[in-house]
């Protein structure tokens, strides 16, 4: 679980403008569409606010900083001090309880259980920006930690998400062996392409290496389309376990 008082996902928005091509003969019928900005929102699980060099961290963080540079960096935010409510925030823009999760599904207690606003996973009485984006006209992609439900129907791509490949729980092993954060719960993580649970990851599996690998191979599969894409990349780093491939 995240820690307490620690923002539990620092958000970097970085805003891609798609290029225009004055020298086609088709670049006047071009559709307002074309000219939204892409759109790459990037969760990073359980960090510090004040870990990056963009917020007067003495820890370099060069690539990150630059991201911030390039971006959107946010001075004033607010966030529950676990993990699923705040993404529930995130997606939707409102309170967590409206969305469902009041609490995480593997904290409520019994007397939340069954409640309004505790349905333990992200509920019908929102909508999430996936799904606003996609009505507008955008390609929305999600590689990464989701934790807003375990059933098919609460999938990323039952919230909007026209590509998505995600691990569905709280945590775990950033390795192929799928090995669950809380052991005494949840014996394997469990992951999904799409709407298809993936019974078998890669031998080579590392769970950065691949989500980032996952969203790029998304945003590329429509490149020249004419259409802009809103993409969400939910790393489990650094939340624990801490795994790190030797490499690195």
């Amino acid at each position: 679980m995240l820690r307490f008082y620690k923002l539990s996902s620092l958000i970097l928005i970085s805003l891609l403008f798609s290029c225009k091509n004055d020298n086609s003969e088709n670049a006047e019928k071009k559709s307002v569409t074309d000219s939204r900005p892409n759109i790459l929102l990037v969760v990073v699980d359980d960090l510090g606010w004040t870990d990056l060099g963009c917020y007067g961290s003495e820890i370099k963080t060069p690539n990150v900083d630059k991201l911030a540079e390039d971006g959107v960096k946010f001075s004033d935010f607010h966030v529950s001090v676990s993990c699923s409510p705040t993404r529930s925030m995130l997606l939707t823009g409102t309170d967590n309880h409206i969305a469902g999760l009041g609490n995480m599904s593997e904290a409520m207690t019994e007397k939340q259980k069954g409640n309004p606003g505790y349905e333990g996973h992200l509920n019908n009485n929102v909508v999430t920006l996936a799904e606003i984006l996609r009505d507008g006209g955008y390609h929305t992609y999600m590689s990464g930690k989701w934790h807003l439900g375990h059933e098919p129907e609460q999938y990323p791509a039952a919230r909007g998400f026209e590509k998505s490949f995600s691990m569905l729980y709280g945590g775990a092993s950033y390795w192929s062996d799928k090995y669950g954060l809380l052991a005494n719960k949840e014996e394997t993580a469990k992951y999904v392409y799409n709407n298809e649970e993936v019974e078998t990851l890669p031998k080579d599996f590392y769970a950065t290496r691949n989500y980032t690998d996952s969203i790029m191979t998304s945003i590329r599969s429509h490149k020249g389309d004419g259409k802009p894409f809103f993409a969400y990349l939910a790393f489990t780093a650094v939340h624990d376990p801490v795994h790190v491939p030797e490499p690195w």
